[in-house]
């Protein structure tokens, strides 16, 4: 499957708000117009958009990899493969099978218990599960700036009480 292109920035020319998406988005019962993007934004490495918004290390990348690559292992044999401590690894996997790109199945062991084991998910099934934690991050970033009062943002630039206190108030 070949990756879509880029959704479209977009704003309302009625009440100015923003919206990212693809095909004909409304708002206040008229279509949202293409907007240019913000010049002074840097494009996201991925990377960084891993870390900053999954907050996946460095680490459980190659983790992920390793499983990616591999297919179907357990927390030992993933261990012993990458040289990590076995908690490490599985604190990890557990991280990526919350993230949905990789699969946790329970395995009854012929000597009794059990193991988890861990496989990679098909690559489109990957990305629209971070596509879709992309967009919740995006929704509770959208409702931190939010938070940005009027008068928290006017007192700001007025400088009649120190920034960082009117910052951090509620």
């Amino acid at each position: 499957m070949v990756p879509a292109d880029p959704p479209d920035l977009l704003s309302c020319d009625e009440c100015g708000n923003v919206a990212v998406g693809t095909g004909r988005i409304t708002c206040c019962e008229a279509t949202m117009t293409p907007r240019e993007p913000v010049a002074s934004v840097d494009e996201p490495e991925l990377a960084d958009l891993l870390h900053d918004v999954f907050e996946m290390s460095d680490t459980e990348l190659e983790v992920c990899l390793r499983v990616m690559e591999g297919g179907t292992t357990s927390v030992n044999e993933l261990a012993e493969r990458t040289g990590y401590d076995r908690s490490v690894v599985s604190r990890h996997l557990n991280h990526l099978a919350s993230l949905g790109v990789v699969e946790k199945q329970r395995r009854l062991i012929e000597r009794g218990g059990h193991v988890y084991v861990y496989r990679p998910v098909a690559p489109e099934v990957v990305r629209e599960q971070l596509t879709a934690a992309f967009a919740t991050w995006i929704r509770g970033a959208t409702e931190q700036i939010a938070t940005l009062r009027k008068e928290k943002v006017e007192s700001i630039a007025a400088d009649d009480e120190p920034a960082w206190k009117l910052f951090r108030e509620e």
